[in-house]
């Protein structure tokens, strides 16, 4: 038996044995000798900058032989399946990149020994569950990246340490609820929260609330979701009224309630470009004062109404591109948004026309782009050229007459641009004379219609083609529409007056057979009677003794008494100047006074 156990003790060790041993040396070497490394085949290892970089090296395991004072590893793309206990060599760690791996979990000791770790990258691995103190010991952590990954549960207690973080990115994972509202609890100083890609259904309003103020949340990625609502509540305090950027583009809106953005009072970016919304929320949007950027691409509105982004003074870029029920946009659309600069509008496949002089009061437009929509013709008066530095309507069937004169020369203009920008480069030109120059979209700026010119690029038809010289036919053809139309003037005219005389001669003739009885001979409206008594004097401040006279049937004239006469013919009865039969009038009868009104 004894030589038996002698023969055990002095077996001839495995490849594998005599290999753990070397590695025990090497760990043994590495640590009594902190100065010295070796750099794995198909790394490259710099110690001058403490840095070393392994990508796409066929590695499966983290190197432990690098220089343990090294700062910044890079381990993308290799076959790396857990960093369980390989990182505690490297205590001076900054940068750990191990995206790209297949690792599926991470452990509760895992980066204990990296207090200095600043930047770590686990995205493009297959991890399903943050467990409880998964960044245990990582104090100094400002960005987390954990995007495309499979998580689907964040435990409690996930970020207990890592209460420095400012960016988590849980984008592109299987994220549907944060079950623990509380997740973020210890971290004050968090101002980006990604969660992109996932399938989320609500706004995680219990996430922001629990957030520790003072809030420092600037940024909020919610796109590709499955959110339906914006309600009231979904962006409750303290983090809502710090929030600048919030996307919610690519989810399933098609409600927004109408507080929802209300507390949002600092947003200056709001992306809500591809959801279901049937019309643009003015009302909503109009509590954003300080929004500068706003994207409704891709819904599902019909128009753009008057003062549709109403009290949005500061908006100065904005999209309303690939929507494919558009069919008009209101001349009064922007009118309250002053510092409009850039403006989107794209691939509008029912948008035929735009009204005139639509930007006109916009006075800090500089970008326009009317790309691939159905235009059928722009006139010059819709855009304000003296203002503009870029304009694109390329894409759109135009119908190449001599309303796009103007585009051709502006097309024109631009293929000169080239020569003009290596003029000045060489310095023949300079100063502040020099003057931004507009700059047209001319590839794929082409004709529809007439059949000869289909297909044809603005830039290559001739001049003919669209200009607007006048002919001599045009000229004859404009003149006699309108000696045509003076002539239908006057035959109306004509008509008009020989009806009128006729009507005074049939009036005189009735006269002279005799006054109309119960009308004293005047005409009234139909159901009125003239009441007894010679008609109204209208009289404009009478003096009194012209009106005296008056009453008395007598006018002065000249200021004698031996030059006054009857005022009216009326007065005596005669009927033949004054085309009316009235009877002599009487002092004494109760018709001796005509009626005076005074003006």
């Amino acid at each position: 038996m004894g030589d038996g156990r002698r023969r055990t003790l002095h077996a001839p060790r495995t490849w594998w044995q005599w290999l753990h041993l070397a590695l025990v040396a090497l760990v043994i070497f590495s640590l009594l000798s902190p100065a010295t490394s070796i750099c794995p085949s198909r790394c490259s290892c710099r110690d001058e900058t403490l840095a070393a970089s392994c990508v796409d090296a066929g590695l499966e395991v983290v190197p432990i032989q690098l220089n343990p004072d090294v700062q910044v590893i890079r381990l993308s793309g290799n076959r790396i399946a857990n960093v369980h206990y390989t990182l505690s060599f490297y205590t001076s760690l900054r940068v750990l990149d191990v995206s790209q791996n297949k690792i599926s979990s991470i452990g509760a000791k895992n980066f204990e020994a990296q207090s200095k770790l600043e930047h770590l990258n686990i995205s493009f691995n297959i991890i399903s569950t943050l467990g409880k103190d998964a960044f245990r010991g990582l104090r100094a952590l400002k960005v987390l990246d954990l995007s495309h990954n499979q998580i689907e549960t964040v435990e409690r207690g996930s970020f207990k340490d890592s209460n420095a973080v400012q960016l988590i990115d849980l984008s592109h994972n299987r994220i549907t609820s944060f079950e623990d509202p509380t997740v973020f609890k210890d971290i004050t100083t968090l101002q980006t929260l990604k969660l992109n890609h996932n399938q989320i259904i609500d706004v995680p309003s219990l996430l922001l609330k629990n957030i520790p103020g003072p809030c420092a949340l600037e940024t909020l990625t919610l796109n590709d979701n499955l959110i339906e609502v914006i309600e009231d509540r979904s962006f409750p305090a303290p983090c809502s009224a710090s929030l600048k950027v919030l996307t919610l583009g690519s989810n399933v809106i098609k409600e927004i309630e109408k507080s929802g953005f209300n507390t949002l009072h600092s947003l200056s970016s709001l992306d809500l470009s591809y959801n279901n919304l049937t019309y643009i929320p003015t009302q909503q949007l109009s509590k954003l004062n300080l929004l500068s950027y706003l994207d409704l691409s891709g819904n599902t509105f019909h128009s753009v109404k008057p003062v549709a982004f109403q009290s949005l003074f500061q908006l100065s870029k904005l999209k309303i591109s690939r929507l494919p029920h558009l069919n008009w946009v209101d001349s009064r659309a922007f009118v309250d948004n002053i510092k409009l600069d850039t403006i989107h509008i794209d691939e509008n496949p029912e948008l035929h026309r735009m009204p005139t002089r639509i930007f006109h009061g916009n006075p800090h437009l500089s970008h326009v782009s009317l790309r691939d929509n159905s235009l059928t013709t722009v006139d010059v008066s819709h855009f304000p050229l003296d203002r503009l530095r870029s304009l694109d309507l390329s894409g759109n069937p135009f119908n190449c007459n001599c309303s796009l004169h103007w585009l051709w020369k502006l097309a024109q203009a631009e293929s000169q641009l080239p020569l003009r920008d290596n003029f000045l480069n060489q310095g023949n030109e300079t100063g502040p004379d020099i003057q931004p120059q507009l700059r047209i979209v001319v590839k794929n700026l082409k004709c529809a219609s007439p059949e000869s010119l289909a297909d044809h690029l603005l830039i290559e038809i001739p001049e003919s083609t669209v200009s607007c010289e006048t002919t001599w036919l045009t000229v004859a053809i404009i003149l006699a529409l309108v000696l045509a139309l003076f002539g239908a003037t006057c035959v109306v005219l004509l008509l008009f007056s020989s009806e009128k005389r006729s009507s005074c001669w049939c009036r005189r003739k009735a006269s002279k057979n005799g006054p109309e009885p119960e009308s004293d001979g005047r005409r009234l409206a139909s159901g009125l009677v003239a009441p007894p008594g010679p008609p109204p004097i209208l009289m404009l401040m009478p003096d009194k003794h012209y009106r005296d006279a008056i009453l008395s049937n007598y006018s002065m004239k000249g200021g004698h008494d031996s030059d006054m006469k009857l005022a009216e013919p009326w007065l005596n009865g005669d009927v033949r100047n004054g085309g009316n039969d009235y009877s002599p009038l009487d002092v004494t009868s109760s018709r001796s006074k005509p009626h005076v009104v005074y003006v």
